[in-house]
Formats: C-alpha cells, structure tokens, sequence
C-alpha cells in the first residue's frame, strides 16, 4: 500500500498527476511533455465530468470485505476511474448476463 500513499502524497504536491504516469515514468522527466498531458488530461476530465453530471445518482450504503475494497481501490487508481463509476460497470456486468 506503500506505492498508493506515494501516489497521493505525489497528487497531493501537483496539481494534476495521473497514477499511471507515476508508474511509467520517473518524476522530473519530460516536464514539457508532462505539461502537454496534463492540459489534455484536464479536458479529458471535464467531458468526463459533465457526461457524469446528467445520470440521476442514489447514494447507498453497505459493508464491503476489507480486501475487496483495497483492491478496489488500487483499480481505480489504475484505471483513473472513481470507485463508483468501477462498481456501476460490475453491475450492468453482472446484470445483463442475468438476463
């Protein structure tokens, strides 16, 4: 879990950072490039955001085995998804081939 504190503590000092950029390359390198990534990463993000802000949301609350959250976790941070929209996708996943 040492590796997921690294990546907050490294989002925490910038303002945008994805953990797949920590993951791929070392940081201090590329800082022009980086800086490209992040303006797209940024507008990616709020089209993203707004496509969001048109699904009608109930909030709920249940128990989740401890283990199951940390790798929860860790995905979402791969996938730069939030852990809403990863459980929302296993859902209609499971849902449809109920069908």
């Amino acid at each position: 879990m040492s590796r997921v504190n690294d990546i907050k503590n490294m989002k925490r000092k910038q303002r945008v950072i994805t953990p797949s950029q920590v993951l791929a390359e070392t940081v201090g390198e590329g800082e022009e490039e980086e800086k490209r990534n992040n303006v797209d990463l940024k507008q990616e993000t709020n089209e993203t955001r707004k496509e969001e802000k048109k699904v009608e949301r109930k909030r709920v609350s249940f128990d989740l085995r401890t283990d199951l959250h940390k790798e929860l976790k860790m995905q979402a941070l791969l996938q730069e998804k939030n852990i809403y929209i990863l459980i929302e996708e296993a859902l209609e996943k499971y849902l449809s081939e109920k069908k």
